[in-house]
């Protein structure tokens, strides 16, 4: 497992392979960045752009990898499609750019985003992160829903009946959470 506190070293280990351009941590990862009690993560969720460079991370510091052998942690490579957020996530997400890699940004989406984006697969992990980002940020159903109205699955970029009916499946569970507020 990784905990929170190694995400960022991680990602700039990373940065230094792809050295220009971006990296987008989503999933679990992305709540180390601003969740006071953030959750340890299997492994940290990354796509890059240009997305061959992603190719070099994967190699290099994927699942079984040197880097997983010897740092206990690794990183795996994603097409941006994956992360399933508001189409206007952007305009919430940290952006960050270290000293040692000027060329590199990280950016972290907000933790309504991550939310949204994990209720399609809602495991029992998810419902303990949104309690989690729920602490830090609490959201109402009217967010909630303006946030919903921008998902891939309500702009028909995610078509898929059974992936459709999950996410809508979970959502009321969210929303019904949330109470009347």
């Amino acid at each position: 497992m990784v905990d929170p506190p190694d995400i960022r070293r991680i990602l700039l280990d990373a940065a230094r392979l792809i050295r220009e351009g971006e990296i987008v941590v989503f999933g679990s990862a992305a709540l180390a960045f601003r969740l006071a009690d953030a959750p340890a993560t299997r492994d940290v969720d990354v796509w890059c752009d240009p997305r061959e460079r992603g190719d070099l991370v994967e190699a290099l510091m994927g699942e079984l990898s040197w880097y997983h052998d010897r740092h206990g942690a690794y990183v795996e490579v994603w097409a941006a499609e994956t992360f399933a957020a508001p189409s206007d996530w952007r305009s919430r997400a940290l952006v960050l750019t270290d000293p040692d890699v000027p060329g590199v940004r990280l950016v972290v989406p907000h933790p309504h985003d991550v939310l949204v984006a994990k209720v399609e697969r809602w495991e029992s992990a998810d419902r303990d992160h949104a309690r989690r980002i729920l602490a830090d940020f609490p959201m109402d159903r009217a967010r909630l829903d303006a946030l919903d109205a921008r998902t891939p699955y309500r702009q028909g970029r995610i078509a898929d009946p059974g992936r459709v009916a999950a996410y809508l499946a979970h959502l009321a569970e969210l929303r019904a959470s949330l109470g009347a507020g």
